[in-house]
């Protein structure tokens, strides 16, 4: 129930911006309630005992949570009253949580709406789950075959390796050649070698031994016609199940093919939804095939046989292009997130989503090509338990910052015996806004509690992160302070600018400060500032030798104790002007000159 005035809501969200905390509590508390009652809503609809319903409402809740975080990082006066806006995010995503609960696969028959005038068993709602066996492993002899005659016929080089692959390739060569006018022999060959008509296929699963050849055996560029497409499914009949059972009938063959492409295809074809196709085809983007089909009589939902028309030009379209799919797997190669195994396992994965044709410098089909170990990084060398922890804890940061939820946890260093301690057993406890990387290293920044500055905690040195909860088992939200990056709200805050003003991340308030280089020297800068540098003045001086030489003045903005460091770091390769960060050099040169005099 909104128990806030619709002007007091306005007012509470401008101080919200300014990070009002109090104000954000206000607006929390007065949704909270609201956020239940629309879950309870959508549950009533349903026949569930008690204790379903409780359940269901814990996970609604939280979807409801998000889609009122996400009207409120939306929202603005001129769309109208807040109650209005959050409603739709509110429902909407609870709405999708509920398909998912009730309907995970797409597949199962969801519970029945209840009558108004019918009781309510309390029985829990039937779930069927549909499930489809593994089809996938077709013969690599039989279809390496019909790939290479395939690229042969098209005037490309092919290659078969292996005893036992060229005695089969002989054969079905055989099989193909003498077809149309030596049936007798081709029967014989098919006996001889324990291959023989064991009975039909159903018109589903020739449907699915089509799309599974379509995946495997085509792409933009390795097309099939019709007669290819019924060749290349008599060779997967044979190549795995040593059945010759002949192919449908033009006619069904047609009716088969045609209701694939329904089924995956979007209706009509616009030039918005060229990318939602899954299966293209000569001709696919004039509607030939929805322009010659007509609807059977016995159902509009399926396809009148003879009406099907020959589509050639055949391909599937896979979920990542091989432009796209190299990328992946120079990403997943150059890690140093991932161990060999789990490297080896995420592209092969990848390239099973490819068609035969894809090859990369990386992946063989079977092995690994790339040398993982020749890229080091933070991570190289590590155990999988540490890189599990650090993928885990970025996992619930990032559940919190989206969800705008506390979390707690321990904060660690490392110790003589190479092993992560905790530095003390105080829990942390932080509401989080970001998630960044700096040099190699993820933060995560946010506020921590009972302090009014925002923190960074390096995310690898944390350990057991956990969203905080209240006594009812409801996320606590975060706190809100005078942080311009709050993500409250869709700001404009940027996170290079961020990092650049907090030098090694440090907690220091960033100032404006001078720095002298030669114009050949911009790397250093760039590679710490980004683009957040600006050349304000030139100055002449002289080397050893009395050369002139020109210097570039730059201006910076970022922490002052920490660029002590780094002017050090850097030795004369670079100078700083202001005359109170010079005094601060000086007096760490003289401890260095006492340390190593």
């Amino acid at each position: 129930m909104n128990y806030l005035t619709d002007h007091e809501i306005e007012g509470l969200i401008e101080e919200i911006k300014s990070g009002n905390n109090d104000a954000w509590e206000r607006i929390y508390h007065n949704f909270e309630n609201y956020i239940h009652k629309c879950c309870q809503d959508k549950l009533m609809k349903f026949c569930m005992s008690d204790a379903e319903r409780i359940v269901f409402e814990d996970d609604l809740y939280m979807a409801g949570w998000q889609g009122f975080v996400n009207s409120i990082k939306n929202y603005k006066p001129e769309n109208g009253k807040l109650l209005t806006y959050a409603t739709y995010y509110i429902n909407g995503e609870i709405s999708k949580e509920l398909d998912f609960l009730l309907n995970p696969l797409g597949l199962t028959e969801r519970p029945k709406p209840k009558k108004k005038s019918e009781p309510c068993e309390t029985e829990s709602p039937v779930i069927s789950r549909v499930s489809i066996d593994d089809e996938s492993g077709i013969s690599e002899n039989v279809l390496s075959y019909a790939l290479m005659r395939k690229k042969h016929s098209d005037g490309a080089e092919s290659e078969i390796s292996g005893e036992d692959n060229l005695n089969r390739m002989s054969e079905i060569s055989g099989l193909l050649k003498y077809e149309e006018d030596r049936k007798e022999e081709l029967e014989k060959l098919l006996s001889d070698n324990g291959i023989s008509e064991l009975g039909g296929y159903s018109n589903e699963r020739t449907t699915l031994q089509i799309l599974e050849i379509l995946r495997q055996t085509t792409d933009e560029k390795h097309t099939v016609t019709k007669e290819e497409l019924k060749r290349l499914l008599r060779l997967y009949r044979i190549g795995r199940y040593k059945n010759n059972t002949s192919v449908p009938v033009d006619n069904t063959f047609n009716k088969i093919v045609a209701e694939i492409l329904l089924e995956l295809n979007p209706g009509k074809y616009t030039d918005e939804n060229d990318s939602d196709y899954r299966i293209k085809y000569d001709g696919y983007t004039e509607d030939k095939l929805n322009k010659k089909i007509k609807p059977d009589k016995s159902s509009s939902q399926k396809v009148e046989s003879g009406s099907a028309p020959v589509l050639n030009g055949l391909f599937y379209v896979h979920p990542f292009e091989y432009e796209e799919t190299d990328r992946l797997i120079q990403i997943i190669s150059f890690s140093d997130m991932l161990s060999d195994s789990e490297k080896e396992k995420l592209i092969s994965k990848i390239c099973d989503l490819t068609g035969k044709y894809y090859t990369t410098p990386y992946w063989d089909g079977k092995n690994l090509k790339f040398n993982p170990r020749a890229v080091h990084g933070r991570f190289t060398g590590k155990k999988s338990s540490d890189r599990e922890k650090l993928a885990n804890s970025l996992k619930t940061l990032q559940y919190a910052v989206n969800n705008l939820a506390q979390v707690r946890f321990k904060f660690n260093r490392y110790n003589a015996e190479h092993e992560l301690v905790p530095t003390s057993e105080y829990i942390h406890e932080l509401s989080p806004y970001h998630l960044v990387v700096y040099h190699d290293n993820y933060y995560c920044i946010g506020l921590k509690k009972g302090d009014t500055r925002v923190w960074h905690y390096r995310v690898d040195l944390m350990t057991d992160v956990e969203i905080v909860s209240d006594e009812e088992g409801k996320i606590v939200p975060v706190r809100l302070t005078e942080f311009e990056g709050l993500p409250i709200f869709n700001s404009d805050w940027n996170p290079e600018k961020y990092l650049a003003e907090h030098l090694n991340m440090a907690y220091d308030k960033p100032q404006d400060i001078r720095i002298k280089i030669k114009d050949t020297d911009y790397t250093i800068i760039h590679d710490w500032f980004g683009d957040h540098y600006e050349k304000v003045d030139e100055v002449t001086g002289a080397d050893e030798e009395g050369n002139e030489i020109r210097y570039d003045i730059v201006k910076v903005r970022t922490s002052p104790s920490m660029i002590v460091h780094w002017a050090m770091q850097y030795g004369i390769k670079v100078e700083i002007m202001d005359e109170e960060i010079r005094s601060s050099i000086r007096e760490n040169s003289k401890l260095l000159e006492v340390l190593y005099g």
